[in-house]
């Protein structure tokens, strides 16, 4: 045996610490394995082990007198794990198992608030990467692969400024060929005495099958001071695909007036079933309701939600397809600030190749009292429907289609 089995083990605290209370531990089993560990500045804690061929794990902490915590486990051959962290109090779980598994986790802390990352990763082919800056970060990915082009791509990134809320991020993939994408944005006004504060992203992924891919994005930020200022929304969205495929985008943003964040809620919820399936989801300002749920394949569902600054009024939307072909597209939209009403959606689609479209709208310069609501149901193919809404002072719209059979149209119009 050209190449015995090593075992090095590393118990002891590194001459690279400037202060005490600096530990690693690495242990390497099998051949062709590289660790580096790097800590400064004590408190940190570091474990490595990895058993097999072609390993390499690379960790830096660099702490200012908080603790780093990291711990990477690599069990087959060919896996790459690569951690830094800077700032103190920082945690991170790396776990491969498997062959050709890829994770990246880099934290950035300069506050009290903790980074928290967890990486796991079963089978072959996976690929993680995680980007986290400013505290109070949550961030978990695990990913199970099935045969050997099981190649599954899960990347996080999140931010937290000044006066920033929190990131919470969950990615689960099972299967091959998912890719899941997540960006979250919080932060609030730099400077200033009673500043507006950033709002709290919330987001999980699931996908079950091979080929899907999910899209996050969301932010929540504040900015101003005082009577000026203006704070973040909550931002909650989840992702469920299962099949083959499919595609699944969710966009939240907004804010609203005044020194607390979380004042609305954007909510979204998106469920995916069959195959080529493709749904988009753009919410602004809170108070913002969506959900999304296709079975099938070859269905398509886009919904645009924006409220007033304020988040006074509230849009509600829920579309569901089942077949093929389908295609639904709401809008709504409350602008005036002093806007107390709803805007209410439904479509239901159920057989192939139904067209529906609601519009909905508030642009008066006087609050709506009242509400915009569209309720279509078809069942059939061939169908299209097409309804639009706008309301002014006082005026409420109401609009219902209901279509069963084939080759029918109906259009709505409302001022």
């Amino acid at each position: 045996m050209r190449h015995l089995t090593t075992l090095a083990i590393l118990l002891a605290t590194t001459s690279l610490a400037s202060a005490a209370s600096n530990e690693s531990f690495i242990l390497q089993a099998g051949k062709k394995n590289n660790a580096v560990v790097g800590q400064i500045n004590g408190n940190n804690a570091q474990a490595t082990v990895q058993v097999g061929k072609g390993n390499q794990s690379i960790t830096a902490q660099k702490s200012t007198g908080d603790t780093n915590k990291s711990a990477t486990f690599e069990f087959g051959n060919n896996n790459v794990s690569t951690v830094g962290q800077l700032g103190g109090n920082n945690g991170q779980t790396t776990l491969q198992v498997g062959n050709n598994n890829n994770a990246a986790a880099l934290q950035n802390n300069d506050t009290a608030n903790k980074n928290a990352s967890f990486t796991g990763q079963f089978g072959n082919g996976n690929n993680a990467v995680v980007g986290q800056a400013g505290g109070s970060n949550t961030q978990s990915t695990l990913q199970f692969g099935k045969g050997k082009d099981a190649d599954n791509l899960a990347t996080t990134g999140q931010l937290t400024g000044t006066n920033g809320g929190q990131n919470n991020s969950a990615t689960v993939q099972a299967g091959a060929g998912n890719v899941s994408t997540v960006s979250q944005n919080t932060a609030g006004a730099d400077s200033g005495k009673k500043p507006g504060e950033g709002g709290t992203n919330n987001q999980l992924s699931l996908q079950f099958g091979h080929d899907n891919t999910a899209t996050t994005d969301q932010n929540s930020i504040g900015s101003g001071s005082k009577s000026t200022a203006v704070s973040g929304v909550q931002n909650d969205a989840l992702t469920l695909q299962v099949g083959t495929g499919n595609i699944a985008t969710t966009k939240q943003k907004g804010s609203n007036s005044g020194q607390d964040a979380n004042q609305t809620t954007n909510a979204s919820l998106t469920a995916q079933f069959g195959q080529d399936n493709t749904s988009s989801a753009k919410q602004v300002n809170g108070n913002n309701l969506q959900g999304t749920v296709q079975i099938g394949s070859d269905n398509s569902a886009v919904t645009k939600q924006k409220n007033a600054d304020s988040g006074n009024g509230t849009n509600a939307s829920l579309t569901f397809e089942a077949g093929s072909g389908n295609t639904a597209i709401t809008r709504q939209k409350i602008a005036d600030p002093l806007n107390s009403g709803l805007n209410g959606s439904l479509i239901a689609q159920v057989g192939k190749n139904n067209t529906a479209l609601a519009h909905q709208n508030d642009t008066g310069l006087q609050p709506m009292i009242g509400a915009n609501l569209q309720s279509t149901v078809q069942v059939g193919n061939g169908n299209s429907a097409t309804t639009m809404q706008t309301a002014s002072a006082s005026v409420s719209n109401a609009s219902v289609t209901a279509q069963f059979g084939s080759h029918n149209t109906a259009v709505v119009s409302q001022h």
